[in-house]
């Protein structure tokens, strides 16, 4: 008995806590423009959706009206209540979903108000017509009840809207003498059941806005955030390109150093030969730099605007492979390495920026370098697919690395995700070859695919080139 007090009693202070909170939060909103102009289009929308459906499921009904009238003259109010109601919800579907008015918030704020009014009453017209059939209050409860769920007003229109149906229904039962004790305490239930529903209703929209503007608010500091950092992440990177560059003009201006070497009379000029090691700096220098471009450019916010058709061009994709891989030569030989080269040469040509498939290539012939042993191979191959729609050029990409491992799928594409493969030197893997290459291969319409290889045992990756997108 003891728990059961203790119990009641936290769930009693957590529930008048939270009702603390949301008329807070109430009070808060009553005089937010943004919420006002929220839940009338609320309402709005719901009312564009009812009346024509209201309109196309009381004809039936009004026939039968009809009908029955032209049998017996006796409800008369029953056609006239039609005559009303139906042209009434026919006029309300045009204002609402045909724009013969300025659709502006005041606009819809009024044709709002004066469709709740006319559903209103009209619900309670129909129940009092019907009185006479039986002291039934199904139709003027079904009404305001439905209004009070269904509509969240964010002010006290709908209120008195409901309140005044109310008054007219108990003064035309009186009128009527059919103030019977039971109506009367069913008329009183439902007016306590309307207010609580339409409270209820409202606080429910209350605390929807409120959660929609936090999550709205967290949205906005989250891309503030985000461009923050990328800005820091750009500028830092672009500070690294300074002492790079710098290396670079010195080991540049090493090798391009004149010495004087007598012969005759006279000196003459010759150059010196770098010494292997500079050769090296400046061949890790020239990597480093391609390493920060292309992190500025997944980092640069311009990436989906940014248009490549300028530096379009016809090209061989199976030339500028080979191109790529004996620019690389120096990273092959460093790991022994050999390129076997069993492209097919078809004159095969296709519409892109040689600039950015030149960095696709290669992105993935060094990554292909860094995940093989000393001593393995990688296989250049292509072939050319013939079907109904196109022509298509395969080209197949393959090393002898360990390959792609089923958990790491997901993370393909994604930027700055290390999947399970190590680089078999003292390379290191930062995550963004494969990234860049698939936004770039995305924007030239080049398809890529990834898997594991049957020939070498390592990994596949596999491009296809539309013949259609050549001009």
């Amino acid at each position: 008995m003891k728990n059961l007090c203790v119990t009641f009693r936290a769930r009693s202070k957590s529930f008048l806590l939270f009702m603390r909170k949301h008329f807070q939060i109430l009070e808060e909103l009553k005089r937010n423009e943004e919420f006002i102009r929220s839940a009338y289009f609320e309402v709005y929308l719901i009312f564009r959706y009812l009346f024509p459906f209201l309109c196309i499921a009381y004809i039936p009904f009004a026939i039968l009206d009809w009908r029955d009238f032209s049998r017996d003259y006796t409800n008369l109010p029953l056609v006239i209540y039609n005559s009303i109601f139906l042209p009434g919800c026919l006029l309300f579907t045009i204002l609402l979903n045909f724009p013969i008015l300025r659709h502006d918030f005041k606009t819809r704020k009024w044709i709002t108000i004066a469709a709740t009014t006319f559903l209103t009453f009209s619900g309670t017209a129909m129940n009092l017509i019907i009185f006479k059939f039986g002291t039934d209050l199904s139709l003027f409860a079904f009404t305001q009840l439905g209004i009070a769920v269904l509509l969240r007003y964010p002010d006290k229109t709908k209120t008195l809207i409901y309140m005044l149906n109310y008054a007219v229904f108990l003064f035309c039962m009186f009128y009527l003498d059919l103030a019977s004790s039971f109506l009367v305490q069913n008329f009183s239930f439902m007016l306590i059941m309307t207010v609580l529903m339409d409270r209820i209703s409202f606080l429910t929209k209350v605390n929807s806005f409120h959660k929609e503007q936090s999550i709205r608010e967290l949205n906005r500091k989250l891309v503030m955030e985000s461009a923050k950092k990328s800005e820091i992440l750009r500028i830092a990177i672009h500070d690294l390109k300074s002492p790079v560059t710098g290396i670079l003009s010195l080991v540049g201006l090493y090798t391009r150093e004149p010495s004087p070497v007598l012969s005759s009379n006279r000196p003459s000029k010759s150059y010196v030969e770098p010494p292997e090691v500079l050769d090296h700096i400046d061949r890790t220098s020239r990597k480093i730099l391609e390493s920060i471009e292309d992190i500025l450019y997944l980092a640069s916010s311009s990436l989906e605007s940014e248009t490549i058709e300028g530096g379009n061009q016809t090209l061989n994709p199976e030339l500028l492979l080979r191109s790529v891989a004996s620019n690389l030569e120096f990273l092959f030989s460093s790991k022994h390495i050999r390129i076997e080269d069993e492209l097919s040469g078809y004159p095969f040509s296709f519409y892109a920026n040689p600039q950015m498939l030149y960095r696709v290539f290669d992105n993935i012939l060094s990554n292909a370098a860094k995940f093989s042993p000393l001593g393995s191979r990688i296989l250049l191959s292509s072939k050319l697919m013939e079907t109904k729609e196109d022509n298509v050029l395969l080209i197949y990409i393959e090393d002898s690395g360990p390959g792609f491992q089923p958990q790491d799928e997901k993370d393909m594409f994604r930027e700055f995700s290390i999947l399970s493969a190590k680089p078999t030197g003292s390379e290191s893997s930062s995550g963004i070859g494969l990234a860049l290459a698939k936004k770039l291969l995305d924007r030239m319409g080049i398809r890529i695919r990834l898997s594991n290889s049957d020939r070498t045992e390592g990994a596949q990756v596999l491009l296809e080139f539309p013949q259609s997108k050549a001009k």
